[in-house]
């Protein structure tokens, strides 16, 4: 272990020492878990501590309860799978390859990524540039600052060849699918020399992947520590990259680990390896013919027994260049030391730094009748905001308020952050108390702008709607941002159940009402200001649909962050709706608010065949229609001089003459 690195590691202000990893596929062996096994490695050697949860932000040894922001410092996200569905800070790895997101669904996955609040990075331009180009024009994100690499805590093992033998390590993938590749003739090549060690699972998704091959031994446990002590022992490392990887210049855990074992690797033209290690490692050219890159291997094999302190000084070199810069020791450490900083980079960013005035907020909380879940959920939400210029209000109704207001008043007394009540009816009672009949949300919302309105702008906060800590301020900050705007909403997470994987909506259609993506309420800020000054006309009429009122003519911005969670199997609101009553009321009120937001989600042109229209002969009887529509659209295209020349031409050479010159 880098002693000097880890001894003047001082945890910075505000940090509780503690930061999660996602672990996707808990009942799966994968080689997340060796990288995973490894974080914590880290984490211990810098005295901090690294715990594992579920995509959904629960502990893996105790599922009952979810991180929060007092738990752990941050998230690593290390998949494009499954996007942020937990309150904490959030950094995604770049670790995979372009081509990976246009194979598993380019707009979802890449949009996944703009989930998290950060990136970390491993060094590949072309992944760098991925996330560079979607949050270009974004005032919310930042392109990547810290580097995370599949790599090992520390070096392990000094220099040594061990014994000679080349390790390698892999699935071979083309033996489930039947497949063939170069890379898996050269190692049925290499399998006859007796010169290698294979190692990887014996059975996978019910395949015996390595049969027939003499130099398999075992399937190794990925506990951060049992690869490299194999590594150790053989001494050379056989390191092949897929086409995606050499595409996208990007590496795999294969090189670091190998060389943080002490041994010697043998890679291949990743542009990765040549550009960061030089001639610390030994190359073959996978492009070459089998033959080829057979007998380079072998080569190198020979040059190593020749010359084995050579081959140690590479080994150490390549050391030396791990240590400086691909230890995930310094990589924590430095993510630590500048996180702070990197916080208040996006503050700024987004306008919401300590220097600049902030507008107030009202946040109206709509629990129609009383439910101490709710009631929770919306306190909770309330407490989460690190946005403080907030005036948050409970709107329930009265007879419900009535009712449970010991319950209310308990409840709120835990809150940290006053919450005002605000009394209103939600259901028109009749002169029987047991019947009641639920008034119109539009009619509730146009109540309470009939009042005082709390703040500068307004959110309106759904009874199965939960808000992340950075909702309300990255809504309240595109509005700082821009005078202009008088209308910001975010992406929603929609939450479907105990589904292992959530969707990102931010597809924003007033027209039509989509009950497994609702455009939802909490997910849209309003300037007061610019609401329009006849909502009257309209807004108590709509039940389904009262934002579009309050849309109006204004146009809806939208920014990429997923800062709230609408939970599909509670819907809101409940209750008789006409969606095509509302939809024509609304086209008489605000046709313009019909205009469909597509955010992240691009409309491309399509590459199906296009039909290409062909000139059809002209025919040569003149005067005739055809004829005279053909002349008028040559004229348009020619000029009349040019098309007056082209024609003389053509009647010269039919007579068989020369077309006299013009004189001077």
């Amino acid at each position: 272990m880098n002693e000097s690195m880890t001894n003047d590691f001082i945890l910075p202000t505000g940090l509780v020492g503690r930061f999660a990893v996602v672990k996707l596929w808990p009942a799966i062996k994968t080689a997340e878990d060796e990288c995973i096994a490894r974080l914590k490695i880290a984490a211990t050697a810098l005295g901090l501590e690294c715990v594992e949860i579920h995509a959904d932000g629960r502990l893996l040894d105790a599922p009952e309860t979810v991180v929060s922001k007092k738990d752990v410092d941050f998230v690593l996200h290390l998949h494009y799978d499954t996007p942020k569905f937990y309150d904490v800070f959030s950094f995604v790895a770049l670790w995979n390859p372009l081509q990976f997101y246009h194979e598993w669904g380019y707009q979802r996955t890449s949009r996944n990524l703009l989930t998290h609040d950060d990136f970390v990075s491993c060094s590949s331009r072309a992944a760098d540039d991925h996330v560079a180009r979607m949050v270009r024009n974004e005032m919310t994100h930042l392109p990547p600052l810290f580097n995370l690499y599949h790599s090992t805590a520390d070096i392990v093992y000094p220099p040594s060849l061990g014994d000679q033998k080349l390790f390698y390590i892999g699935i071979n993938w083309e033996a489930i699918n039947g497949g063939k590749s170069r890379h898996q003739d050269v190692l049925k090549r290499l399998d006859q020399t007796g010169l290698m060690r294979i190692y990887g699972p014996t059975i996978f998704q019910d395949v015996q992947v390595w049969k027939g091959y003499k130099s398999y031994v075992r399937e190794i446990p990925f506990d951060g520590v049992s690869m490299l002590q194999e590594i150790s022992k053989a001494g050379i490392a056989l390191v092949l990259s897929s086409q995606a990887h050499k595409n996208s210049e990007l590496m795999s855990n294969r090189l670091f680990e190998s060389v943080a074992a002490g041994a010697l690797v043998i890679c291949d033209e990743n542009k990765f390896a040549s550009r960061f290690f030089g001639d610390s490692l030994l190359y073959i050219d996978s492009r070459c013919s089998v033959e080829k890159i057979f007998e380079d291997i072998q080569s190198h094999l020979a040059w190593v027994k020749t010359n084995p302190e050579q081959a140690l000084a590479k080994i150490a070199k390549a050391q030396e260049i791990i240590k400086q810069r691909f230890t995930l020791t310094r990589n924590v450490r430095d993510l630590y030391v500048g996180l702070n900083d990197r916080k208040d980079a996006l503050l700024r960013r987004q306008g919401l730094d300590a220097s600049k005035p902030k507008i107030q907020v009202g946040l109206y909380l709509l629990m129609p009748e009383y439910s101490a879940e709710v009631l929770r959920s919306h306190i909770a939400s309330v407490c989460a905001q690190e946005y403080t210029a907030l005036s948050p209000v409970l709107v329930i109704d009265g007879v419900a308020a009535e009712k449970n207001r010991a319950a209310i008043e308990q409840a709120l007394a835990t809150s940290s952050v006053p919450i005002e009540v605000l009394e209103i009816n939600f259901f028109d009672y009749g002169p029987i108390g047991a019947f009641k009949s639920e008034r119109k949300v539009g009619a509730v919302i146009a109540d309470l702008l009939a009042e005082a309105p709390r703040g500068d702008a307004v959110i309106f906060v759904a009874p199965n709607e939960v808000l992340y800590s950075n909702h309300v301020q990255v809504l309240a900050g595109s509005l700082m941002r821009n005078p202009d705007r008088n209308c910001v909403a975010t992406a929603a997470i929609m939450k479907k159940g105990d589904a292992p994987v959530h969707n990102v909506h931010e597809h924003l259609e007033f027209g039509y009402h989509d009950v497994d993506a609702p455009i939802g309420f909490g997910r849209l800020i309003f300037r007061v200001a610019g609401l329009a000054t006849d909502l009257a006309l309209a807004l108590p009429y709509l039940h389904l649909k009262p934002l579009a009122a309050l849309v109006g003519e204004n146009k809806i911005h939208q920014e990429i962050p997923s800062t709230i969670v609408i939970d599909l199997e509670a819907a809101y609101p409940k209750g008789n709706w006409h969606q095509m009553q509302e939809n024509e009321l609304l086209g008489d009120f605000a046709p313009s608010v019909f205009a469909v937001y597509r955010g992240f989600v691009r409309d491309l042109p399509s590459l199906a065949p296009r039909a290409v229209l062909q000139p059809s002969t002209v025919p040569y009887s003149r005067f005739s229609r055809r004829w005279i529509l053909y002349q008028m659209g040559a004229l348009r295209k020619m000029g009349p001089t040019a098309r007056i020349r082209h024609l003389g031409t053509k009647v010269a050479r039919k007579l068989g003459t020369q077309r006299p010159r013009r004189s001077a």
